[in-house]
């Protein structure tokens, strides 16, 4: 039975990390798109530089310590599967070429419908930890859909001939570590970056799972000391995204710090 655990706190360089704040679930934005797209109001900055899809990002190196790794800006193909483009970014970082559908469709999958308490939130449903969570087209603020968690990415990613470590607790110094060994890291939090407290529901087998709407995983492919920026890819869109350190490890305290880091086999 695999549980999530808090993560530690790290410094990197003078940054010091916050306990998190917990934050109230975020107003939801109209329509269907993928992962349930939030309203931000307040908060950190996001600062987006789109790039083509299929594109390469542009290496950067500097003296100041930054580091970037290239990696194909690009965008979920379905509406939930953000964990598949995810690896494929991670993958292609490693010279490793999987396309997003054949990923998905390697990850085990539980379509069985949510069983929805009298307050209206889940109190049944799968497993994320053992399998793709419900309909990867349906709708997470419908709970028709939702995704899944580390354990099936690190065997999807071992299945293709890469090398993957994934638990909770990551740190943006273990983060920037892996990064400094040319190894993106996936990162699970959710598609407004801001943390929240998760609820639970029971899996079918009886594990407590926790859960937010809106949950994403994005692969981090970049940090620079001295702006205390974290480079990510937003999957959700296909653009390349700059956060501060401290806002995205406040965000990542959502799921405990959850995280896969890929390696070449």
């Amino acid at each position: 039975m695999i549980r999530l655990r808090r993560p530690a706190v790290a410094a990197v360089g003078l940054l010091t990390l916050a306990a998190a704040v917990a934050l109230p679930l975020w107003t939801l934005a109209d329509g269907t798109t993928s992962h349930a797209t939030a309203q931000i109001s307040g908060g950190p900055t996001v600062t987006s530089t789109p790039t083509p899809p299929g594109q390469t990002a542009t290496p950067v190196a500097t003296d100041a310590g930054a580091v970037y790794l290239p990696g194909p800006i690009i965008k979920q193909d379905l509406a939930l599967d953000c964990e598949s483009a995810a690896l494929q970014v991670a993958l292609a970082v490693r010279h490793i070429d999987v396309a997003q559908d054949q990923i998905y469709a390697s990850l085990p999958q539980d379509p069985r419908p949510v069983q929805l308490g009298a307050d209206g939130y889940p109190v049944r449903w799968g497993d994320p930890f053992l399998a793709f969570v419900g309909d990867v087209n349906g709708y997470e603020p419908k709970y028709t859909g939702y995704g899944v968690y580390y354990p099936p990415i690190v065997a999807a990613a071992e299945r293709y001939g890469a090398v993957a470590d994934g638990h909770t607790g990551w740190t943006i110094a273990e983060i920037v570590g892996q990064l400094r060994l040319g190894n993106p890291v996936i990162i699970w939090l959710t598609s407004d970056f801001k943390a929240h407290i998760p609820r639970y529901w029971t899996a079918w087998d009886g594990t407590r799972v926790p859960w937010s709407i809106g949950e994403h995983a994005v692969p981090v492919i970049g940090y620079d000391p001295v702006q205390n920026t974290v480079t990510f890819v937003d999957v959700l869109y296909g653009v390349q995204r700059t956060m501060t350190t401290q806002a995205f490890a406040a965000a990542m305290t959502t799921f405990g710090g959850m995280g896969v880091s890929v390696t070449s086999g």
